[in-house]
């Protein structure tokens, strides 16, 4: 099998998703790939996680220079695989902070088109916090398109509130999501080991 791809293309495509920083600041963000002109970037996006350990690995990986610390919420405690804590408790918490951080990332948007919400369905800040956010998005920009990318456990999960966290979170992405792509986190562990092999 032979794939080939306009990769100047891609790349343009690819750039909107960021925003040049390279008058901005003094750091230099530079994204090491060969064939990458993805070069002072900054990702718009807002990284939501009510455990810190997560979102603290995130920014000090390689790819952490992409994404502004300052669009960061966090938490400590977490919310305990429990879709309502993450939901309800954490959701009327950080509402106004959530609503704020998406506001100022699409106030650096020439033309603000969509939003993409990727969390996991599982626990209880992914599948709760998530569909908040979702909500929350919903009712600030109604008119902007809303695309989910729910992760679904997968069968040997070992949480036990899994299905029930699931459940409840569809009900919100099937009202406040455009629309939604599937995804389960077996698959995303094939892709990112075939990634890793072909490096």
């Amino acid at each position: 099998m032979h794939i080939m791809m306009n990769l100047d293309s891609f790349q343009n495509q690819l750039q909107v998703s960021f925003e040049n920083v390279e008058n901005v600041t003094s750091k230099n963000l530079k994204v090491t790939h060969p064939l990458s002109k993805i070069q002072n970037l900054r990702a718009r996006a807002v990284l939501i996680d009510m455990e810190e350990g997560v979102l603290n690995s995130i920014l000090k990986s390689k790819v952490g220079e992409l994404f502004n610390s300052t669009e960061v919420i966090r938490d400590v405690s977490g919310a305990g695989n429990n879709w309502a804590t993450g939901f309800h408790y954490y959701g009327c918490s950080y509402s106004e902070q959530i609503v704020e951080a998406i506001r100022k990332e699409c106030e650096l948007c020439d033309c603000l088109q969509s939003f993409f919400i990727l969390h996991s369905m599982g626990g209880g800040t992914g599948s709760g916090l998530g569909t908040k956010t979702l909500s929350l998005i919903a009712d600030n920009f109604p008119e902007v398109f809303r695309f989910v990318i729910p992760v679904y456990p997968s069968e040997e999960d070992d949480v036990i509130t899994s299905p029930y966290n699931t459940t409840l979170a569809m009900k919100h992405i099937s009202e406040h999501g455009t629309a939604f792509y599937r995804s389960k986190i077996n698959h995303c562990h094939r892709y990112v080991s075939l990634l890793v092999l072909l490096k």
